[in-house]
């Protein structure tokens, strides 16, 4: 029997030793040896509730504001307010304990008693003193929001999607034009969509209304890797058949991001359109309305 599987009911999420959160920050500084990764697996089976990763963020958010920053020096009273949103948060996201009612002690005397080499003070030891610091605070407050982890947030409006963008670069990303068949000239926008990670997004403003007890828009992906000649592809050729990217209505309540759900792996995207279909979407368009297409522009 593991040291995990003997581990009391009370204790499985007992706030890790100092070794493991020393550990974690130095594999997303620095990187471990053979026998230092053995022993950070050992202590994260005995603490599967501390996602392993937990610091990795943080190192390389931490490394890109400060890169040039060297000089820089907290001062007391921004530590204070870091030490005490670290704290609060501690008290908001650690994990309930089934059987327990409140706590036995202070939420401070937790996080003292997990980094006890913690400065209180980081005066006079610029940048160099106090990333360490803010680094350990973090993987403290990371550490206790991992009992039931959340996927990532949706882009909801155009500037979450622009950030979402520059963290993809590998997505494809063209302005919606108008389409072929009863085009939508008033709609702009644009679509995105990450082969590497097969997720995709579009942007859509001014498209009109629909009623979805009698239609729905639907996306259609066009996926060169599929075309019976990718060397040459022919989007309109009747043995080319463009993947679902999922139904989605409009409002009229102004720009709205729209997550694509692609039915099945799209490799190397050239072309979307947005068909008009019955509700539910079909299997394949026969194409009578397409108000908005995207494409590569022409000198791309």
């Amino acid at each position: 029997m593991t040291d995990a599987a003997r581990q009391p009911e009370g204790d499985r999420f007992a706030m890790p030793p100092d070794e493991m959160f020393d550990l974690l920050a130095d594999r997303a500084a620095f990187g471990l040896d053979d026998d230092e990764s053995a022993r950070l697996d050992a202590l994260i089976g005995q603490h599967g509730w501390v996602r392993e990763d937990c610091l990795d963020e943080v190192a390389a958010m931490l490394a890109v504001s400060l890169d040039d920053a060297d000089s820089v020096e907290i001062p007391d009273d921004v530590a204070a307010r870091i030490r005490s949103g670290v704290h609060a948060r501690i008290a908001d996201e650690a994990p309930v304990i089934a059987g327990r009612i409140g706590r036995t002690e202070p939420v401070t005397d937790v996080a003292s008693s997990a980094s006890p080499s913690v400065p209180s003070s980081t005066t006079g030891g610029g940048v160099a003193g106090w990333l360490g610091w803010v680094a350990a605070a973090a993987a403290i407050a990371v550490a206790v929001m991992v009992a039931n982890p959340t996927e990532p947030m949706r882009p909801q409006n155009r500037a979450q999607l622009v950030a979402w963008i520059d963290q993809h670069p590998s997505a494809v990303q063209w302005d919606w034009a108008p389409g072929l068949v009863d085009p939508d000239e008033d709609a702009t926008g644009l679509v995105t969509f990450d082969p590497e990670t097969q997720e995709g997004y579009m942007l859509i403003k001014g498209l009109e209304p629909n009623d979805p007890r009698f239609q729905q828009y639907q996306l259609w992906i066009w996926d060169q890797e599929r075309e019976p000649d990718p060397a040459n592809p022919a989007p309109l050729a009747d043995n080319v058949h463009p993947v679902d990217g999922g139904v989605f209505d409009v409002n009229g309540e102004g720009e709205a991001v729209i997550p694509i759900e692609a039915k099945l792996i799209v490799g190397k995207p050239y072309l979307f359109a947005i068909t008009v279909e019955r509700p539910g979407g079909v299997a394949k368009s026969g194409k009578e309305h397409v108000p908005l297409i995207a494409a590569p522009p022409s000198d791309a």
